[in-house]
């Protein structure tokens, strides 16, 4: 696994611990996050979690094709580190914790 943030840092292998703290310096100059399932079939297997404006977080996840790439809005903190983690260690139940739609919307 690696984590990219919006200012270029990257972090081989983070722990929970990191990721919640990448998360939680998300904002107006650093408003993103990725982390790369470096296990995957290809380059596509990501979850991103990008942090608005109003704080909202935009949670996507891809699973290595177009059809398969899927966001939702969260705005919980924590609620959006427990689905990132277990997302990362492929955990069951991940996906349980949001009402994801298909990325991009056409609306």
């Amino acid at each position: 696994m690696r984590a990219e943030t919006a200012r270029g840092t990257a972090y081989d292998a983070p722990s929970s611990v990191l990721l919640l703290r990448l998360l939680g310096e998300l904002g107006p100059g650093n408003q993103y996050l990725i982390v790369d399932r470096l296990d995957a079939a290809n380059a596509e297997h990501y979850m991103q979690v990008y942090r608005e404006n109003d704080g909202t977080f935009a949670v996507e996840y891809r699973e290595g094709t177009a059809d398969r790439h899927f966001e939702a809005v969260a705005v919980d903190l924590r609620q959006v580190h427990e689905v990132l983690t277990a997302w990362a260690t492929d955990a069951p139940g991940w996906r349980d914790a949001f009402d994801w739609r298909r990325w991009p919307t056409d609306g």
